[in-house]
């Protein structure tokens, strides 16, 4: 074998390792049919039950079928939570399952981990810059700086998990500068 043959399979073993789109596995957005995991704590990488979602959110990444935990990215974070369904307005009900919901953890602003959560008034909130987010209204931004909503992850529940249904309803995260 001559020097650019093992160029070329080398690149080809690399690229075959890493995702469809060119991303690592746990850099790969989250896909339909992964199971939403604990992302922290002493269960951290276990399956996060519909029984295990009370008041307080849940941090969560999803778990592919081959055990890959899509953890590689901030932007692959999220808050899991249960609130009241029936004041959900029609557009968060969509990525709803029944109660619970996905939404980024990474603020639109600039990126930081979305990581305060006001239960009375169902807001997540952002350290950093203060931005709140309106759950029930599909994330939307209640107080900037954060100008977009946060993103919703589709999710459906069977078998005792929480699976992911589809892909995010927007841009995870701020927008790119160039």
């Amino acid at each position: 074998m001559n020097r650019r043959e093992i160029i070329t399979v080398a690149g080809g073993l690399a690229l075959g390792a890493r995702g469809a789109h060119g991303a690592s596995p746990e850099r790969m957005k989250p896909q339909i049919g992964d199971v939403l995991v604990h992302a922290f704590g002493d269960r951290v990488g276990s399956a996060i039950s519909p029984a295990d979602v009370k008041d307080d959110r849940i941090f969560a990444f999803a778990m592919a079928s081959d055990g890959v935990i899509r953890d590689g990215s901030l932007h692959n974070q999220l808050s899991l939570l249960r609130v009241d369904e029936m004041a959900m307005s029609e557009k968060t009900r969509r990525y709803a399952a029944g109660p619970f919901l996905a939404v980024s953890a990474a603020c639109t602003h600039t990126g930081c981990e979305v990581s305060g959560w006001q239960p009375d008034t169902h807001e997540l909130i952002c350290p950093c810059h203060g931005s709140r987010f309106a759950v029930l209204d599909a994330a939307r931004v209640v107080l900037g700086p954060a100008t977009k909503p946060l993103a919703l992850l589709p999710i459906e529940q069977g078998d005792g998990v929480i699976r992911v249904a589809g892909k995010f309803s927007r841009r995870v995260g701020p927008e790119p500068t160039y």
